[in-house]
């Protein structure tokens, strides 16, 4: 009877063994998971603030660009009226020198018989 008694009770701390090793595993399983969880969480809480960090300054970035392009275009209009105003206003100069010498060139011709050489006069 010494060895059945032996036996059961090998039996019965094997099977508590077995079953404490398997309630051990679950519990290091659950803080694993746990872990995990939380590490993913983190994750993506950070993902998501670089994101919004991102696009805030992608928006910022844009908006700059925005302004500057308009500050480049009128200056450019600025530049472009101020040369095309530089432009008309030579013109005008070489027109009136232009026929200041076709007076004097006629005068001249009409009381001392001087000639121009160039053609266009």
């Amino acid at each position: 009877m010494k060895i059945d008694i032996n036996n059961a009770l090998t039996v019965f701390s094997l099977l508590f063994m077995l079953f404490g090793a398997v309630y051990r595993l679950a519990q290091v399983e659950s803080n694993i998971n746990a872990r995990i969880t939380r590490v993913e969480t983190n994750v993506l809480s950070a993902v998501d603030q670089l994101k919004d960090s991102v696009n805030g300054r992608l928006y910022t970035i844009e908006k700059n660009l925005d302004v500057h392009l308009t500050e480049y275009e009128g200056r450019k209009e600025h530049y472009d009226y101020r040369i095309h105003t530089f432009d008309t206003q030579l013109e005008h100069k070489f027109n009136r020198l232009k026929g200041l010498i076709k007076q004097l060139s006629g005068f001249l011709n009409r009381e001392s018989g001087f000639i121009l050489r160039d053609d266009e006069y």
